[in-house]
């Protein structure tokens, strides 16, 4: 947000203006009981350079770490400076909510586009401008898959779905009493197929399944598909990390009907554990039942292209029962690093991003394997670039030593998962060296050492 100071004789002319002899008297409207009758608790005012010094020092107080390999939901990837450079530039300084195309062409056309590409990724025909995050693009397609089947109150999720999309799901079908949430166990890592079989009936509206899942595991989406469509049910693939599209079919090739999930990774950095950006692809038929908005190319009466919202079924334009969501917004700042990211890196550029990916992770666990403390879990099974491992030692001083050494282990899958007790889901990104890992190896088996 850009700082735009005013001088005094400025506010003098704005209270003028609107005949008001002090700022204060704006507050009339407020009883006199409400109003403070002292100065805010502030500090005394300071330079710009004192506080950009107070900042740096409050930043020095956070745990830096050299080399991460957490991933389970938020994956740090490359961003290139050029993302940042493009989406400074004024074309895209238009409306906040596009209703008036006219001046919204910008914001307008990148939303267009980026559905173009979410739609190109998943295999599907229809997608939103955007979504908050994957958990509530879970909710979302769960909910529009019980519009589409209509007297089918059912759904099924994987145990292998993300625990927070789980849990969102969980609050999101809360107030919809008429609706059930019906959980399906793993075997090996992914959807376990007799039990999932077991639970499917004619209530079922859609089963759930991540592709990539929670553990990093590729799930058998079209044999999955096959057994839900075998009972009339929908199947709904959920990517938490959108650079398996570059290494993975896309899921509406194999057999799902719906796709969302979770798109930050693309163009878009770490911070705190977001920036999210929700996303939902469905099937042309489908398309009155999708949630947001959706943008569409047109020409204007000059035949020049234009760009207007053609679908907005969300309570702020429609009666609130006839709307399809509640979703006031769009995360239209983190969708236009995604479109420019995926535009900068063309098909073979995400092909090739992933590729590394896979291999890094590939390589990161045969070389965990090589040490006495690490055991294999789910052998056998496809991952994309992440993967549990079970951990014989202290799990809490090992943690401990390589945050010390500043490295960011995987994620203790102890409270997540009941099955997988002491172990670890380890990630590797395109942003791991050969050196990192081989520094990781070596702290690891120091630590194997002295407790040996």
């Amino acid at each position: 947000m850009r700082y735009l100071p005013s001088a005094d004789g400025e506010d003098r002319e704005l209270l003028n203006a609107i005949g008001v002899k002090v700022a204060e008297d704006l507050l009339s409207g407020v009883p006199d009981r409400l109003l403070m009758k002292r100065p805010l608790d502030l500090p005394p005012t300071s330079s710009e350079l004192e506080v950009l010094r107070d900042m740096e020092r409050m930043a020095a107080l956070n745990k830096r770490f050299r080399t991460r390999f957490l991933g389970a939901g938020a994956y740090a990837h490359f961003c290139p400076t050029a993302v940042d450079h493009q989406i400074s530039r004024q074309e895209w300084f238009t409306a906040y909510t596009p209703y008036q195309p006219e001046i919204s062409q910008g914001t307008l056309q990148h939303i267009f586009e980026y559905q173009t590409l979410v739609c190109d990724l998943t295999g599907l025909e229809v997608t939103n401008a955007s979504l908050y995050d994957g958990g509530t693009s879970c909710v979302e397609a769960a909910l529009m898959a019980v519009r589409v089947q209509r007297k089918r109150t059912k759904v099924l999720v994987s145990e292998g779905l993300h625990p927070h999309y789980r849990e969102v799901l969980r609050s999101g079908f809360a107030s919809h009493e008429e609706l059930s949430l019906v959980d399906v166990k793993l075997v090996d890592g992914v959807t376990d197929p007799v039990d999932l079989a077991a639970k499917l009936d004619d209530s079922v509206a859609a089963v759930l399944v991540g592709y990539p899942n929670f553990l990093g595991h590729v799930e058998d989406i079209k044999a999955l598909a096959d057994l839900a469509h075998g009972k009339g049910a929908l199947l709904i693939s959920v990517t938490q990390e959108a650079m398996a599209f570059g290494w993975l079919e896309a899921p509406g090739k194999v057999g799902a009907d719906m796709a969302c999930g979770e798109a930050m990774s693309f163009g878009n950095m770490t911070s705190f554990g977001g920036p999210f950006l929700g996303f939902l692809a469905v099937k042309d038929a489908h398309k009155r039942e999708i949630p947001g908005r959706v943008v569409g190319q047109t020409t204007d009466l000059e035949g020049r292209t234009g760009y207007v919202l053609t679908l907005t079924a969300r309570e702020q334009h429609i009666k609130r029962d006839r709307a399809t969501s509640n979703i006031c917004s769009n995360q239209g700042l983190i969708a236009l690093r995604a479109n420019i990211w995926l535009q900068l890196a063309g098909p073979e550029g995400l092909k090739g991003t992933a590729a590394q990916n896979a291999a890094k992770a590939q390589f990161l666990r045969s070389r965990l394997l090589e040490l006495p403390d690490w055991e294999a879990v789910d052998d056998g099974t496809p991952f994309f670039n992440e993967f549990p491992l079970r951990y014989t030692g202290d799990l809490k001083a090992m943690r401990q030593t390589l945050m010390d050494e500043g490295i960011l282990p995987g994620l203790d899958l102890t409270p997540h998962l009941k099955a997988y007790k002491n172990c670890v889901l380890w990630c590797a990104t395109e942003i791991n060296t050969r050196h990192q890992i081989e520094h990781l190896i070596e702290i690891l088996a120091r630590v194997a050492s002295v407790v040996g």
